[in-house]
């Protein structure tokens, strides 16, 4: 996991910017691929796209589906599997993606999340949820990339982010803009 690890945090914007997304346009009608699309370190979907590409034969965590936008990214290396996560549906329709399956209900009740070697967090945001699950992932001795969203959105976040004991990296010059950071549970 550590390479992998190193490879994420040393990526350039460079690479991340040259990454054709043309493919991903198929979804245009489900979610915004103006936004998908934007450069790294605006929106950090070319980061999770490159993410994916790193591992292969893998089940991926997408926790907080929302628009679909992170199990699209996630998913665009068909050789993993995405299993995408919310506790309601916000969305009409899901997109039809072999390699994604879309769940309603709390991921930490899901028997194969600990042998996932990447998890990618995008829920409230109010550092509640976040917090718990960290937690959780601690208490269960998990040994993987966690990789969280909106790190420094609001004083929650922020706080939340702080008080992470395990190797991490704030990755938001290469993520998104309210702040991206990995975390390596070894």
């Amino acid at each position: 996991m550590k390479e992998i690890y190193n490879k994420i945090i040393n990526v350039k914007n460079s690479y991340l910017d040259s990454i054709n997304l043309d493919h991903l346009n198929n979804y245009s009608s489900l979610t915004n691929f103006n936004v998908i699309s934007h450069i790294s370190g605006r929106e950090h979907y070319r980061l999770l796209t490159y993410i994916s590409s790193l591992f292969n034969g893998i089940t991926v965590y997408d926790i907080g589906t929302e628009q679909c936008r992170s199990s699209i990214c996630l998913g665009s290396n068909k050789k993993n599997k995405i299993k995408s996560y919310d506790i309601i549906k916000n969305t009409n329709r899901y997109p039809e993606i072999k390699n994604v399956e879309y769940i309603i209900g709390d991921v930490r009740k899901d028997t194969n999340i600990l042998s996932s070697p990447l998890l990618f967090l995008d829920t409230a945001h109010d550092g509640i949820f976040e917090n718990d699950f960290y937690n959780f992932l601690m208490e269960k001795n998990y040994k993987g990339i966690l990789i969280l969203d909106d790190i420094h959105l609001n004083s929650e976040m922020k706080l939340f982010w702080d008080k992470i004991t395990q190797t991490k990296h704030d990755i938001t010059s290469i993520g998104h803009w309210s702040g991206t950071g990995i975390v390596l549970f070894e």
